[in-house]
């Protein structure tokens, strides 16, 4: 009895043994990292703030809009729009408005606890994420980008998924074979370009599945 035993313990590990967890793990940001955005809120905040009807809002949007791609940000115009309107904001408006703006990207928190339990397990954690140059910004400046090494932004690479060229960046980054490393994306096709290059991709649909495919893959205890 103790030799079965012995023998079926010995099978078990070395069974484990083999499932090699994950070098890396690649994130998508919008959409695995958040939840749905709510722009909504943004807009609330700034109609009460100005008492703008809905048309005047869309008016003035349009100016800061063009404020925004010469290179100010959402916060600068509407500070300057107030002062040159002698319109008295708030005290604490800035930091009001960050908050409302923070709120509406959906962080995911069960996201980011599962990220950071990844990184003390070891295992090297990156960013690959479709996004303009804007809101790249105000994500890096509320420090969303900072568990992530390498953060690869389309913005800054010049190449968005599904390009081929994004994964073979992200590999070369991350100086690992695709078949180290796990990529997650909201989107299929995404997923499906990343398959092609023999990465290891996973559909993301909840934090749950997601816990349980990297359980499988050895990634997580």
């Amino acid at each position: 009895m103790k030799k079965i035993l012995f023998s079926l313990i010995a099978s078990t590990l070395t069974a484990t043994s083999l499932i090699a967890a994950p070098q890396a793990i690649v994130f998508d940001f919008g959409g695995v990292l958040t939840g749905e955005t709510n722009r909504e809120a943004v807009v609330t905040f700034i109609r009460q703030s100005f008492h703008f009807s809905a048309e005047e809002f869309e008016k003035v949007n349009q100016e800061k809009r063009v404020a925004v791609k010469q290179g100010k940000t959402d916060e600068e115009f509407w500070i300057t729009y107030a002062k040159n309107k002698g319109i008295k904001l708030a005290a604490n408006w800035s930091a009001s408005f960050r908050s409302v703006i923070k709120d509406a990207i959906g962080i995911n928190p069960e996201m980011y606890a599962l990220v950071d339990q990844l990184k003390k397990q070891q295992i090297q954690v990156a960013l690959l994420s479709n996004i303009d140059e804007h809101l790249s910004k105000l994500i890096r400046d509320f420090g969303l980008y900072e568990p992530f090494d390498p953060c690869l932004l389309s913005c800054e690479i010049g190449v968005e998924k599904p390009d081929l060229k994004a994964y073979e960046l992200l590999l070369k980054m991350l100086n690992l074979p695709a078949k180290d490393v796990v990529f997650i994306d909201d989107r299929p096709e995404n997923v499906e370009a990343a398959k092609t290059i023999e990465l290891d991709a996973i559909l993301f649909e909840s934090e749950p599945q997601l816990r349980n495919e990297l359980t499988t893959r050895g990634a997580l205890e």
